[in-house]
């Protein structure tokens, strides 16, 4: 009879104690503990990440007991994404943000397990808000508004501004990322018309950003143009002696649209008309920018009257009778396409009046005495403008 037996059949209590002290000796061979356990470990090479981000996950220094051999790795990344694999490293993309408890089961040939966890946070990417005009007129104000942007940690936000997509403002070859402004709020003046493209992005406190492209229409204003008519003269006198010149410049175009003009130089009678020969002086106008002049020489057609020379000339812009409109992104622009218009820009630039004394000396003189003291001039000039009367329409 076996000692268990005997045990078992004499002597129950004695026979209890016994089995309790073999039952443990007896496990590695028989298995009635269960197979040996691994040992598991797991490690990440971050601890947090901005979603949409990867992490390794290591758990090689996992450890089984002598004559067994680890054959597998369970994963399971808390975001409902399990796999296995056969080597204890793996990665994996977290595409939300949270806190994510990610686990590992160690498994080895006599199908003995373990676990081991480690957490990881996952930043979420912040949300743009953007409030803004879709269209504007050239000198409108325009405010660009993303305060009400959110990040899901509550964390702060930093608000950057692209202005233009068209213009590589810090020259790095990428025009859709440059610094043109900064603050949850950005206001600007457009003056010129046109598609405007840029962009805002918003980064929280964990460098994760978001970042959203506007389109702003720049529309040039209209304004209705009426012409009219209005004349201004011009005088100037002087004195000359023989063979001196006198110059005179101004910028008539500055009243309006130059239409015609006439102009009238006058000597001072002499003292003695009849025993005297009278003076003589030319006229000159030159606009040296559009490369026009005309001279005139002084004649006196009766011996009672001045010597005197004239000039004139009609048509040397177009008319414009009706009222129109027109668009342009300012005022002061719309005066310049008015200037430039199609034959319109005669005169814009300086006129020269060169006066000059050709016959002026010597009359005869009296006991040395020249008894032309005068050698004086005349001139007057009256030019007719076409001024145009603007009002904005549409505003």
């Amino acid at each position: 009879m076996s000692v268990v037996k005997s045990l078992r059949t004499h002597r129950p209590l004695a026979f209890l104690m016994v089995m309790s002290m073999l039952l443990p000796m007896l496990a590695g061979c028989t298995g009635l503990g269960g197979p040996p356990e691994p040992n598991a470990r797991i490690d990440g090479d971050r601890s947090s990440i901005n979603a949409g981000e990867s992490v390794n996950f290591d758990a090689r220094e996992s450890t089984t007991p002598e004559s067994t051999i680890i054959t597998g790795y369970k994963w399971d990344f808390g975001d409902g994404t399990k796999t296995e694999t056969i080597q204890g490293y793996t990665s994996h993309t977290f595409a939300t943000a949270g806190l994510f408890e990610i686990r590992v089961t160690v498994i080895n040939d006599l199908d003995g397990d373990d676990s081991a966890t480690t957490q990881l946070v996952v930043n979420g990417f912040p949300k743009v808000s953007l409030s803004m005009p879709i269209a504007i007129r050239t000198g409108d104000v325009v405010t660009l508004d993303a305060s009400g942007s959110s990040d899901p940690e509550n964390g702060d936000l930093t608000t950057v501004w692209d202005l233009d997509w068209n213009v590589d403002s810090d020259n790095d070859g990428d025009p859709t990322n440059d610094n043109d402004a900064m603050g949850a709020t950005h206001r600007f003046t457009p003056y010129e018309s046109g598609n405007y493209t840029g962009s805002v992005t918003v980064t929280d406190e964990s460098d994760a950003s978001a970042t959203r492209m506007w389109n702003l229409s720049v529309l040039p204003r209209t304004y209705q143009v009426i012409w009219e008519e209005k004349t201004i003269s011009y005088d100037w006198d002087g004195y000359l002696e023989q063979n001196k010149i006198h110059t005179i410049t101004h910028i008539p175009s500055e009243e309006g649209r130059i239409m015609s003009f006439n102009a009238t130089l006058t000597l001072a009678m002499d003292i003695i008309p009849i025993m005297l020969p009278q003076d003589n002086f030319s006229l000159m106008v030159d606009v040296t920018d559009d490369g026009w002049s005309h001279k005139v020489r002084t004649e006196q057609s009766n011996i009672t009257h001045n010597a005197s020379a004239s000039m004139e000339f009609i048509n040397l812009n177009p008319t414009s009778e009706d009222a129109y409109n027109l668009t342009a992104d300012s005022l002061e622009e719309l005066i310049i396409m008015l200037d430039e218009q199609s034959g319109a820009g005669f005169g814009l630039g300086d006129w020269f009046w060169i006066i000059e004394a050709e016959e002026s000396d010597p009359d005869l003189p009296i006991d040395d005495v020249d008894p032309d003291g005068g050698n004086e001039w005349e001139l007057v000039v009256e030019f007719t403008f076409l001024v145009p009367r603007i009002s904005e329409v549409g505003v």
